[in-house]
């Protein structure tokens, strides 16, 4: 497990990963462990976490990655089957993105019309086809340098 950063406390999904903390589990394997938060956003919120500390999306190794993906489709499921097919899934990196617990987790939201959650895109975002397709192509050519790497 990575420590804490300079600064940082010690890291609360950790603690609840060794059992160290409660939660209100609803999912476990050796790697990945499916918990409600605290502090829902709406009923059924469940945070999907590494059992282990990974930071950010920028630390994660592949495998993990597939294993994460894995169990947020697994806990998709499970909110499907207690009836609600409407959800969102956010994953946020960064403050400035609304992380606040620097463990890696993804939020898995069931939604209904007219809850209490915002809407997640402005209505009124305006690229023209120009500027569009100038960050396609700034974002193709990192891509492309970052799998040479």
């Amino acid at each position: 497990m990575t420590a804490p950063r300079s600064g940082e406390k010690e890291c609360p999904f950790c603690a609840i990963a060794r059992g160290q903390a409660n939660a209100r589990m609803v999912w476990r394997s050796e790697h990945v462990i499916a918990f409600l938060p605290d502090v829902p956003a709406v009923a059924g919120h469940t945070l999907v976490v590494p059992t282990h500390h990974v930071r950010d999306i920028w630390e994660i190794d592949s495998w993990l990655g597939k294993e994460l993906a894995d169990a947020t489709r697994k806990v998709a499921k499970g909110i499907a089957a207690v009836g609600n097919r409407s959800l969102n899934i956010i994953q946020s990196n960064g403050a400035a993105a609304g992380q606040s617990v620097f463990h890696l987790h993804v939020h898995v939201v069931p939604r209904q019309p007219d809850d209490r959650m915002p809407q997640l895109w402005p209505p009124d975002a305006d690229w023209s086809p120009n500027d569009l397709d100038q960050v396609a192509a700034k974002l193709r050519d990192a891509i492309a340098q970052s799998a040479q790497n």
